[in-house]
This record gives C-alpha cells, structure tokens and sequence, in this order.
C-alpha cells in the first residue's frame, strides 16, 4: 500500500504522461459513464473546472451535457481562497466572467453566491481513489472543507482517468469517501461508510 503524498506523486506522473489524444479519449468516456447517471431529482451541481497543466479531466463536455439535456439544474463553480483554504461557490451561466488565479485555477470574478447547503451533486477532482472510495486529492482540505458544509445527502462523484487502487495506506476515519466514482469505463458506488463498492 502507498500513502497519500506517495499516490499523489505517482498519479500526477501518470496523467502528465498522457498524450492529448489519450486525454481527449479518456475524458470523452467520462461523458459517456456520466450520462448513465440519473440527474431526474437533481437540483445543483457544483462542478470544477479543468486545469491544464494538471492533466486533468475536460468537465466542459458534461457541462454542455446538463445544460441542452437538463436546463432546470443549476451548475455551479467555486472560487479558492488559498488564506483559508476555504472555497466560495457561484452559479454558472452565460454572464458568469472568469479570470485565471496564479496557479491556473479559472475562477468565477463574481456573482450570484451559492450556499453549500443546497449543492445536492458534486463533481469532486482528485488524483487516486481506492476500492472503498476513500480519495487522494491536492492536499490542501478545500474539499473536505466543503463536504462538511453540504448536507449528508450530497452526492459526491469523483472523475477519475484511472481505475480504483486496493488501498489507500494512510486513510483515516475521518475522511468524507466519494458516493461514487466515474472512470472511462466503469462507474464505482460506495456506502456511506466506504465498503461494498459496487462495480
């Protein structure tokens, strides 16, 4: 078993070695397992917006996604506040103005605030995830700061490129595991204390 910081080296090696083909196929596999979700009773998603020079996944197509297939649900962005580690959420539309922050976060400048508490979907970046849905993020706590403001009912769905390891080494009780996980090919679902994934 790896630890966290361990995982997080290793994983961000992992996407950096991908090529812009594979990025764009993997990402697009994302769409495709995201579009088997069901989203009926769903009120607001709160999604991240890539950052290229983490490899990460391109969220622009689900996004597209919600708004021409489900233009009731509220889409929802955040900006990071590196003082506090601390995260503001605005809504998304066509006014929505965004500036790049000096470590190439596109964030919302301002607008229409959002409380946690009414997020009920969330779209949850990370680096690894293991069997139990236990997560490797960046390391800074935004979003365990911000799990802990949403209600327990929040869906939070992690979009991964890569499948589940067994196990994260350094996991602890008090960490908020995902609801689900989305890769290209599968979609992961977990109990609310971490086991019986179902795959």
């Amino acid at each position: 078993m790896k630890s966290k910081k361990e995982l997080r080296q290793e994983f961000k090696i992992k996407r950096c070695q991908l090529s812009k083909e594979d990025e764009e196929s993997l990402s697009h596999g994302l769409l495709l397992q995201f579009q088997k979700i069901d989203l009926t009773k769903v009120s607001y998603i709160h999604v991240f917006l890539p950052i290229q020079k983490y490899h990460e996944p391109d969220t622009y197509p689900i996004i597209n996604y919600v708004k021409e297939f489900f233009p009731k649900i509220i889409l929802v962005v955040s900006r990071s506040n590196f003082s506090d580690y601390s995260m503001q959420h605005y809504i998304l539309d066509h006014q929505t103005i965004f500036e790049t922050n000096e470590w190439g976060i596109p964030q919302p400048v301002a607008g229409v605030e959002v409380s946690p508490s009414v997020i009920d979907f969330i779209l949850v970046p990370l680096l690894a995830f293991d069997v139990d849905g236990h997560r490797v993020g960046y390391g800074k706590g935004f979003y365990d700061r911000f799990f802990s403001l949403c209600t327990s009912e929040t869906q939070r769905v992690g979009l991964s490129f890569f499948d589940p390891i067994e196990r994260i080494a350094d996991r602890n009780e008090h960490d908020v595991v995902l609801t689900k996980a989305i890769t290209p090919n599968h979609i992961y679902s977990f109990s609310s204390h971490g086991h019986d994934a179902s795959f």
